[in-house]
């Protein structure tokens, strides 16, 4: 199916369930927007056309958390998707649903909670926070409303609360960098954070937890799970970190 009859579909309610999707929604005023004017075809999977819905409208909501909308922050949503691949109709797409997302009467918190109800993979709903925290630091510091969005959101993204503190603390305590590197004394991250387990889990719990996230970020299963080729490289770097604190834990326990 091309990208016109992709979301043309939306409209009759059976692209994601139905109309008690918030993000399926989104997607449906888009769609009456694509058939006055007729837009041409292009490849996307279902998956991938909500997972970049939800994409476009969280990264617009936390744009204007403070209120504003700062060139720093528009700089890092265009260079994301530039930088993702994406071009032509796609790329077209993704800053329409920001635009249309940035004013309307949802917060990033709804959101995230319909993108939740849709996306099983957790690994999925991690890289999205990641890229939200991203952006959140694009200008060097974090704001007192994005700091209060970022610390409230994981729950809304079904995914570990510690996963605030483990973003924290790789970024050299909202500091604006990003190293990602356990080794950094006072700003070391938590690697139990990453494995979403903490220092009482057995060695067998936490080789299991490591070995079923590996899993999860496997390109395979990402790919069917609505993470487009693009973005393949953000899951990758989660990937990484994966592995880096897998290796520090089992450094730590001599395992």
């Amino acid at each position: 199916m091309g990208w016109f009859g992709l979301i043309a579909g939306a409209l009759v309610g059976s692209l994601f369930g139905g109309g008690g999707s918030l993000i399926g929604g989104l997607i449906g005023n888009f769609a009456e927007e694509a058939i006055r004017g007729r837009k041409s075809k292009t490849d996307a999977s279902r998956e991938e056309l909500y997972f970049l819905s939800a994409l476009s409208a969280m990264l617009a909501k936390m744009a204007k958390a403070d209120g504003r909308v700062s060139q720093s922050e528009i700089n890092y949503v265009r260079n994301l998707f530039v930088n993702s691949g994406f071009s032509g109709e796609k790329y077209e797409y993704c800053i329409r649903i920001f635009r249309k997302a940035k004013d309307d009467v949802h917060s990033i918190y709804d959101y995230a909670a319909d993108f939740a109800a849709h996306s099983p993979n957790r690994e999925i709903r991690e890289t999205l926070y990641g890229i939200l925290w991203d952006l959140a630091c694009a200008d060097g510091s974090l704001s007192r409303e994005e700091l209060k969005i970022l610390k409230e959101l994981p729950p809304y993204l079904r995914i570990s609360s510690a996963r605030f503190n483990f973003e924290y603390r790789r970024r050299g305590g909202y500091s604006g960098s990003s190293s990602g590197s356990f080794k950094n004394g006072e700003t070391q991250a938590d690697p139990y954070a990453v494995l979403g387990k903490d220092r009482s889990a057995s060695n067998e719990e936490l080789k299991a937890a490591y070995r079923e996230k590996a899993k999860k970020l496997h390109p395979d299963i990402l790919r069917s799970q609505g993470l487009s080729e693009e973005l393949l490289q953000k899951a990758n770097e989660q990937m990484s970190i994966l592995n880096e604190a897998w290796d520090a834990i089992r450094k730590e326990r001599g395992i």
